[in-house]
């Protein structure tokens, strides 16, 4: 499992890369807590269960739709309600796992406004998953 930054003329762009579609996740996680908080440490304390997938109603979404999704709503999380994801897990749906930004316990290092469908890529092979996302900061 591995995520770095790629170089890119304006916003931020990133590559994650995984084993299975839960390390991917996983990754994201670990990208998207880099971006806004740095190095700082985000205690699990708050469980969340967001509605990614529009809810038993809807038809289920390719995996990469449902990646792209579960980024958008941890963006999404961050900036409306302050909420700082440090584990996930898919167990018929997703459950985040984190805690509140703290002023004081954590470093405030980007803000993000979206996570951009421009130059997505979502690739599956044999040897897993490869994901580029570019996040407009």
């Amino acid at each position: 499992m591995s995520h770095r930054l790629l170089a890119h003329t304006a916003d931020l762009r990133a590559e994650l890369e995984a084993p299975d579609f839960a390390a991917l996740h996983d990754e994201a996680v670990a990208l998207v807590r880099e971006l806004l908080v740095g190095s700082s440490p985000v205690a699990i304390r708050i469980a969340r269960r967001p509605e990614i997938d529009g809810g038993t109603a809807a038809p289920p979404q390719p995996e990469a739709e449902r990646f792209f999704r579960f980024v958008r709503e941890l963006v999404y999380l961050a900036d409306a309600e302050r909420f700082l994801a440090a584990a996930v897990t898919l167990d018929g749906g997703v459950t985040l796992f984190g805690e509140t930004f703290d002023p004081e316990r954590h470093a405030s290092e980007r803000q993000i406004k979206a996570v951009t469908r421009h130059t997505y890529r979502f690739e599956k092979s044999e040897r897993g998953y490869r994901v580029e996302l570019l996040f407009d900061l």
